[in-house]
């Protein structure tokens, strides 16, 4: 979005520019034109400091926090050839729970489990938690809340796991002790209670 601002902004700029040039000659009113031109320079201003690359600014927690678990880093990579497989794979796949634990540390606590092949986040955000109890109470608000659009960002995360390790990994998310509100394996949602 911030992107878009900028280049519309741009445009805007050089128009405005291009008018005043035009205004100065034929000896017009400029007014109206440099108070555009003014504004569209902060505009565009603004939505460059906005931009991806710039941004220091922090949204919601979960905003953020998905954004950073769908860019987890690649497994380092062992060329001593006395370990094997085995040993490599579980050395990726800590490397892959340590990943999330450091990215979703606000929203929860990362485990895994080597024999289901599955990576587990256990909800202690306490909106979160009160989101999730609130929907099962009212199923029909979930459009309402954007949990679709929440569902929906750690779909890039799963298949970040399944490039990282391969297919067959499960991302589960659970609240407390209860069953999982969400499920994906290999890049997919295959259960969001809420759906």
């Amino acid at each position: 979005m911030a992107l878009g601002f900028f280049i519309l902004g741009i445009l805007i700029d050089f128009i405005a520019l291009f008018s005043l040039v035009t205004a100065i000659r034929q000896r017009t009113s400029k007014f109206t034109i440099i108070l555009v031109l003014i504004i569209a320079l902060f505009g565009t201003t603004w939505a460059f400091y906005k931009l991806p690359y710039w941004s220091h600014s922090k949204s919601t927690v979960t905003h953020v926090e998905t954004k950073k678990t769908s860019k987890i880093q690649q497994p380092q990579v062992f060329s001593s050839e006395s370990i094997t497989q085995s040993e490599r794979n579980k050395n990726n796949e800590q490397f892959i729970k340590k990943q999330l634990s450091k990215n979703l540390t606000k929203l929860g606590v990362v485990s895994f489990n080597h024999s289901t092949k599955t990576f587990t986040l256990d909800i202690t955000n306490l909106d979160l938690q009160r989101t999730i109890r609130f929907l099962n109470k009212h199923n029909d608000q979930a459009r309402r809340l954007k949990w679709p659009r929440f569902a929906n960002s750690f779909t890039e995360t799963s298949s970040s796991i399944k490039k990282s390790l391969g297919k067959g990994y499960k991302l589960v998310i659970c609240n407390k002790n209860e069953a999982p509100v969400l499920i994906y394996k290999d890049g997919f949602i295959i259960k969001d209670r809420f759906e």
